[in-house]
C-alpha cells in the first residue's frame, strides 16, 4: 500500500496540525478574553477536523474503500464558532435564536452518518448548496455587526486599535471566498467532469485560503483583549437625550460645545492616551450621552475624530518646538496623546492629506 503525498496534502497536513495546536493554546492560555477564546479554539479545531476528513477521504477514495467520517463534518459549524467569538468578545448578548443556527450543521451530520436517511436526502448536494447560501447570509449579518460595532466605539474611544476587530474582516472575506469556491465547484460540477486544471485551481485556492485563515488568527487572536466588560454608556445615562431640553437651540448647543472645547484645549485633556468618553465626561462633569450629543452636533463628527484632531494639532505644534530636536516623530506623537503608530499615521493623513514626514519636510522647505 503506497500513500501518494502531494503538495496539497502537505499543505493540508501543515494547516491542520497548526490549527490543532493553536486551538489547544486558545483553550488553555490565560487571557482577559478567555471565554471568547474557547469559540476561537473550536473554530480552529473545526478547520483541522475538516482537513483531516479530507485527507482521509482522499486516501479511501484512492484505495477504493468505503469512507465514513471519523468524527463529524464541521463545515457548517466553522462560521458559527467565529460568530459566537465575535459576539462574546464585544460583550453582546447571545440571543436564544442564535442557537437555531446550529440546526443546518446537525441535519448535515445526521444525513451523512445515518444510512436510513439516504432516501430522505436524495438531493444531498443541492441541500449543501442551500446551506452554503445560508452561511453567506450569516456572513453578511456578521459584517453588519462589525460595522455597527466600529461606529459605536468611534463615539466612545479615541484609540481604536484592537477594539474595532478589523482583523476579523480579513477572516470573513476569506471564508466568503471559500464558500464561493465551494458553490461554484458544486454548480459547475468540476469534480464530476474530471477537469484537472479547474480542479487544481479550486483546490489550490481552498488550501491557500485555509492556510491564511489559520495563521492570521494565530497572529492576531492572542493579542485581542476583551473589549467591553460593561456597557459603553452607563445605565443612568440611557435616557439623557430625552431629558435634554427641547428649547435648547442650535446656538445654545454650540455655546456648550465651545465651552467644553475650551476646557479640553486649556487643560490638554486630549494628551491622556487612555482618554475615552467616560473619563472625559468625569473631567468635564457632564453626562456621557449629553457629551456625546454635543460632540456630534458641534464638531459634526464622532468622539474618535474630535479628540484626534486635537492631537494632530498638538503634534504639529510640538514639531515646531524645541522638543522636536529631542524626540522622533513617533515620540512627538506620543506626547500629543497617540499610543499607536498606525492610528497616528492614518489619522494625520486623513486630516492633513500627507504623512507626518512629508509635513515635517514641508516645514523645513518653508523656513
Amino acid at each position: 500500500m503506497q500513500i501518494d503525498i502531494s503538495l496539497f496534502s502537505i499543505l493540508d497536513i501543515l494547516t491542520a496540525s497548526t490549527a490543532l495546536m493553536l486551538g489547544l493554546l486558545f483553550f488553555t492560555i490565560k487571557s482577559q478574553n478567555r471565554k471568547a477564546n474557547i469559540f476561537l479554539g473550536l473554530f480552529l479545531w473545526s478547520i483541522s477536523i475538516q482537513l483531516i476528513n479530507g485527507i482521509v477521504f482522499d486516501y479511501y477514495e484512492e484505495e477504493d474503500l468505503e469512507f465514513t467520517f471519523l468524527f463529524f463534518d464541521p463545515i457548517l459549524f466553522i462560521l458559527l464558532f467565529l460568530f459566537f467569538y465575535l459576539n462574546t468578545t464585544i460583550n453582546k448578548i447571545i440571543n436564544k435564536w442564535y442557537y437555531l443556527l446550529l440546526i443546518p450543521g446537525i441535519i448535515h451530520n445526521i444525513s451523512i452518518n445515518v444510512e436510513a436517511l439516504d432516501e430522505v436526502f436524495e438531493d444531498y448536494d443541492d441541500l449543501i448548496l442551500v446551506f452554503y447560501f445560508f452561511e453567506i447570509l450569516l456572513l453578511v449579518y456578521v459584517f453588519r455587526i462589525l460595522r455597527n460595532h466600529k461606529k459605536k466605539i468611534s463615539n466612545f474611544y479615541s484609540e481604536l486599535e484592537f477594539k474595532s476587530l478589523s482583523w476579523l474582516k480579513s477572516i470573513l472575506i476569506a471564508i466568503l471566498l471559500f464558500h464561493f469556491i465551494l458553490i461554484v465547484e458544486g454548480i459547475t460540477g468540476v469534480e464530476e467532469a474530471e477537469n484537472e486544471v479547474w480542479e487544481g485551481i479550486f483546490q489550490f485556492s481552498s488550501v491557500i485560503l485555509l492556510l491564511f485563515i489559520v495563521y492570521w488568527i494565530g497572529y492576531n487572536g492572542f493579542s485581542q483583549p476583551e473589549i467591553f466588560k460593561q456597557y459603553l454608556f452607563q445605565r443612568e445615562d440611557i435616557d439623557v437625550e430625552l431629558q435634554l431640553k427641547e428649547q435648547d437651540s442650535s446656538k445654545e448647543l454650540q455655546e456648550k460645545f465651545s465651552e467644553i472645547t475650551s476646557i479640553i484645549e486649556q487643560e490638554k485633556l486630549y494628551t491622556n492616551p487612555k482618554l475615552n468618553l467616560r473619563t472625559l465626561s468625569v473631567e468635564l462633569d457632564i453626562k456621557e450621552r449629553e457629551l456625546s450629543k454635543l460632540i456630534n452636533h458641534g464638531s459634526d463628527s464622532n468622539f474618535y475624530h474630535f479628540i484626534n484632531k486635537f492631537r494632530v494639532e498638538e503634534f504639529k505644534r510640538l514639531l515646531q518646538s524645541p522638543k522636536a530636536k529631542q524626540l522622533s516623530i513617533l515620540g512627538l506623537s506620543q506626547e500629543a496623546g497617540f499610543t499607536s503608530k498606525s492610528t497616528f499615521y492614518s489619522t494625520f493623513k486623513s486630516f492633513e492629506s500627507m504623512t507626518p514626514k512629508q509635513y515635517e519636510l514641508s516645514l523645513k522647505k518653508s523656513e
